[in-house]
């Protein structure tokens, strides 16, 4: 401003001894005070005056400077607080991560004197406290953060990583849902949330969570409804040990109808209806459930539809079932099995050696051995049964219990396949990781006696290959 009104007076100054030079009258000004009488021209007044003004400039810009000093060094003083504050605040939050727990208490409770500013001082608390083990002190800290619009989120997130490292799920699953109705775009309330209720076995509380997570665009519309299938199935599960079968059969069959690719939902489905006298329902649930992702279960519950049905119609069932994706694995076996059944050997294992090609597991090389077996060459048995001791195992058979229904999940094997299925697309029992045992691995159907005809040895390279699987 000063610099402004200094620059205006030199411009007038310059303007008037122009016009002193142009013009033919400067005029005059007489000025009478107490008896004193002044003349002279109009330009030196004005030359007066300016000269006047230029000299008071500076000396007002000094009296400005003297009644201004006062705030300015209270100014200065508060800026060297925050950056002492500041300096705090980064030497407690390397103190922290360092693990020098002292130091970081220290620089936190300093900091929370030089500034002015809590949030970051009750950061820096909760955050020394936490890597120190002090799950109170941390949860103090977090807690102080709830007052506060713009912390209470932060808040929220350490208070429940605190009360998961207590063991508390049920305050943790609470603070998640407080975040979740804080927060539409964060990722981390829903995914908890989920989390928390999965983990305890609360299906229709997951599903809940899940349509609030989709709704927000927080979750692939994909792993969603494949999630959803996972655990509407459980539920149906559960309602079905209730014995609330009506419950199991309607949720089985929307778990179904969200992928039908899904064997336990479609394996399920089909029970509940043939137990409702619905079995043409039921085998149309098989049926689509087989075009889209053909599973050792769906078979075995196709076979088992009708009861007292000879072998010839159940014959053409399985044959119009594999029919449906002969391109599959899962066809070329139940091609093979049916095969065997007709004693037609050659056929069954042409079929096999396809699905040997593609892999060569513990269950091939056991229907290699019945064929052998079949056709009276004991050696060949031997051979190959020896061969599956060591060969590798299928995920999917695994999904048949020796002592049990298929799918015989308890919660904790619900709660992984709703991320090792929905996730993933993995449906993979748990039994076949931890090396349980899998189903007998021979045909489903019905071998007849073993024939006379002569014994056909399995290719020497193949079973070369058995050996190196």
């Amino acid at each position: 401003m000063l610099r402004l009104a200094f620059l205006l007076a030199v411009v007038v100054g310059v303007a008037l001894a122009t016009w002193q030079v142009v013009t033919t009258d400067p005029g005059t000004v007489t000025a009478e005070w107490n008896g004193w009488r002044i003349d002279t021209s109009a330009f030196f007044v004005i030359i007066a005056f300016v000269a006047s003004l230029i000299v008071a400039l500076p000396l007002l810009r000094l009296l400005l400077t003297l009644i201004d000093a006062p705030g300015r060094l209270g100014k200065a003083n508060d800026r060297a607080r925050m950056r002492r504050g500041q300096e705090a605040l980064a030497l407690g939050l390397i103190a922290a991560e360092a693990g020098e727990f002292d130091d970081a208490r220290r620089h936190a409770a300093k900091a929370e004197d030089l500034i002015e500013e809590p949030r970051l001082a009750k950061l820096l608390e909760a955050r020394a406290a936490e890597v120190s083990g002090d799950v109170a002190g941390a949860e103090r800290a977090y807690s102080g953060m709830l007052g506060n619009e713009d912390t209470e989120l932060l808040g929220r997130k350490g208070l429940l990583q605190a009360a998961l490292k207590r063991g508390d799920r049920i305050s943790a699953m609470s603070h998640a849902e407080a975040a979740l109705r804080l927060s539409k775009t964060s990722t981390w309330p829903f995914q908890s949330l989920f989390d928390l209720k999965v983990q305890a076995g609360d299906w229709e509380g997951a599903i809940e969570a899940l349509d609030q997570g989709e709704k927000r665009k927080l979750i692939e519309d994909r792993v969603a409804r494949r999630r959803r299938a996972v655990l509407l199935t459980a539920a149906a599960n559960r309602a079905e040990r209730e014995r609330r079968m009506d419950r199991a059969s309607d949720l089985a069959q929307k778990a179904f109808r969200l992928v039908p690719g899904f064997a336990p939902a479609a394996a399920m489905s089909a029970r509940m209806l043939v137990a409702e006298g619905k079995a043409e329902r039921a085998a149309a649930v098989l049926e689509e459930a087989w075009e889209n992702a053909p599973h050792p279960v769906l078979a075995h519950a196709y076979r088992d539809l009708k009861v007292g049905e000879g072998a010839s119609e159940r014959l053409a069932r399985m044959q119009s079932l594999a029919d449906r994706r002969r391109d599959s694995r899962e066809s070329r076996i139940v091609l093979a099995e049916l095969s065997m059944e007709r004693g037609d050997w050659a056929g069954a294992q042409a079929a096999l050696e396809d699905a040997y090609r593609e892999f060569p597991s513990a269950r091939i090389c056991t229907l290699f051995a019945a064929v052998c077996r079949g056709r009276g060459d004991e050696q060949g048995a031997r051979t190959w049964i020896a061969q599956a001791a060591s060969a590798p195992r299928e995920p999917d058979w695994s999904d048949l219990d020796p002592e049990g229904p298929a799918f015989l999940y308890d919660d904790t094997d619900w709660a992984r396949l709703v991320y090792a299925y929905g996730d993933q697309g993995q449906l993979i029992h748990p039994r076949f990781e931890q090396g349980g045992r899998d189903a007998a691995t021979g045909s489903f159907l019905a071998l007849p006696p073993a024939s006379d005809a002569p014994a056909r040895q399995p290719p020497p390279d193949t079973i070369v290959e058995a050996r190196v699987g």
